[in-house]
């Protein structure tokens, strides 16, 4: 029995009275119970498939030209908005992507998820507590009143995540459509998240829609797959066809982008950065006494170096101190320890001329949306660094910024852009183009692939490799898949639970873990 059909839907963007197609003839059906997985490049029109499905299309900006949402034998499309508000977060529920753009960052986390038990399920304050501890146990959320009085900058990124899945599945809907739900989060917690989904779409009969660029996870979890190009639908079939006969060949190409080793032994061993006995501890509970202060560590007794134009790959699970280490080299947060970099002990140096050594090292982060100021067009983010650090007129700094484009892949027109205006792989392009902008000798990569689907991952480690090869770069990548560690670092750190548990050259620890969390780790992200 289908839940959802939907029929012929096409879809259209109206920009400057111009009519630009986004959807064309999309057609596929969901019966009760069965997962449904919807593969695409960025750009190919998963997540704004699944936006309809659940009625969110700004219908000033779209437009419907023809087709149906059948659910439960009803046309979505043909009701008010009255009745898609009963239907949306109970009966049909969605997972976003991001969720630091989805949570309110002026609400706790107990505010928002109690909005939604109040819209839905009840008011009863006994019944909410008792709702809320059973997904958040489900969910992997085991400190409960910590996260529900947080706000959603106090959390790391995949227990954000974890809360918008809770979020989600709450009201325990008839259909969830899971846009990238793990896209933050490590491979222990994506199997822990996705065994969830999978339970509870077995168990209550829940149909489920995975939109995902992740492969692996989609045959893995789905029974039935949509394969989506530019707004079309190239191929569908179960997955068990899909995957062991494709029969389209950008589908073929799709399942040959997985990452592959792509970066050349290095010898060099002139030594750009090293790390030693570095401790970083957050305060949790501050006091007037300092013997009734509270803290938590986040970093215990790190050690690691990096040499001149290699990558060091840092991969461990969500709160593991990954990101932390990177704004520890970055001077971004306090630290106990010792940081040198280019022969200088940086937490010596004094504000002046810690600006200058700037200079040297950048950042490129995981979500370049969020990073990349939407005020500004793409000439005057790639030039504000040059203005800081170079005396250059406009037209030198137009020159370089058009360099730098082609650098990346991109070219002179998109320079009166702005960031809303580019796909997701294009806007990690121009964050990579602005870090490089002032030539520095160390980048450090925050997930900087993580949000991108297989084949724009691919170009994008392409680039940073050639990037590397030319300019004799230095890379600190962060990841928690350990698939594109391995395509891209020459060196790898392992952390668990703040330390560094496994360290070496990649192929040698790759090849020859010595704890189980790392062979847990090679063994989940079937890497070849």
């Amino acid at each position: 029995m289908n839940i959802l059909e939907v029929n012929e839907l096409c879809l259209t963007y109206r920009n400057n009275n111009l009519d630009r197609k986004i959807l064309n003839n999309i057609s596929f059906n969901l019966k009760k119970g069965e997962i449904l997985g919807i593969v695409g490049e960025s750009g190919s029109g998963k997540t704004i498939t699944g936006q309809v499905i659940s009625s969110l299309i700004d219908l000033k900006k779209f437009h419907i030209t023809s087709g149906e949402v059948k659910f439960n034998n009803e046309n979505l499309l043909e009701k008010s908005e009255e009745y898609l508000r009963t239907i949306r977060g109970n009966m049909i529920s969605i997972i976003f992507q991001e969720p630091m753009l989805s949570l309110n960052p002026v609400q706790t986390i107990k505010k928002q998820i109690i909005e939604v038990l109040k819209l839905h399920l009840t008011n009863d304050i006994n019944e909410q507590d008792k709702s809320i501890s059973d997904i958040f146990k489900k969910c992997g959320l085991f400190d409960k009143d910590k996260i529900l009085n947080s706000y959603p900058h106090m959390l790391s990124g995949g227990q954000r995540q974890r809360v918008m899945i809770a979020m989600a599945i709450i009201c325990k809907p008839s259909i969830l459509i899971a846009d990238e739900p793990t896209t933050a989060l490590d491979v222990n917690l994506q199997n822990q998240i996705l065994n969830l989904l999978k339970s509870l779409s077995r168990e209550s009969d829940m149909s489920l829609i995975l939109i995902s660029h992740d492969l692996d996870m989609i045959k893995n979890y789905s029974d039935e797959v949509v394969i989506l190009k530019d707004g079309e639908i190239v191929e569908k079939n179960t997955t068990t066809k899909i995957f062991s006969s494709p029969k389209e060949s950008y589908t073929k190409t799709l399942l040959n982008s997985r990452p592959k080793r792509i970066v050349k032994e290095n010898v060099n061993d002139e030594e750009i950065l090293s790390v030693k006995n570095l401790d970083c501890d957050f305060l949790i509970k501050n006091s007037f006494f300092k013997k009734n202060k509270k803290y938590f560590k986040a970093l215990d007794n790190i050690n690691l170096s990096l040499n001149s134009g290699e990558t060091l790959g840092i991969v461990g699970e969500s709160g593991s101190g990954k990101t932390t280490l990177a704004r520890n080299i970055l001077q971004l947060l306090n630290y106990s320890g010792k940081i040198t970099f280019m022969n200088h002990d940086l937490s010596k140096l004094n504000k002046e001329k810690l600006r200058k050594k700037r200079k040297n090292f950048q950042v490129v982060f995981q979500d370049p949306y969020s990073s990349l100021s939407p005020r500004l067009n793409i000439f005057q983010i790639l030039s504000e660094s040059l203005a800081i650090f170079d005396n250059n007129s406009k037209d030198e700094l137009y020159a370089i910024c058009k360099k730098l484009l082609y650098e990346v892949g991109l070219d002179e027109s998109m320079l009166m852009r702005y960031p809303h205006q580019f796909s997701g792989g294009q806007r990690q392009r121009i964050a990579i183009a602005r870090a490089l902008s002032i030539r520095p000798k160390l980048i450090v990569l925050d997930e900087p692939t993580s949000a991108l689907d297989v084949v724009v991952q691919k170009s994008i480690l392409d680039l940073i490799v050639s990037l590397q090869e030319k300019y004799n770069l230095s890379y600190i990548f962060i990841s928690h898949d350990i698939r594109v560690i391995n395509a891209i670092s020459h060196q790898i750190c392992v952390l668990k639970d703040s330390r560094i548990i496994e360290s070496g050259r990649t192929t040698e620890v790759l090849n020859h873990p010595k704890t189980d969390y790392t062979r847990g780790l090679i063994q989940s992200n079937q890497i070849s």
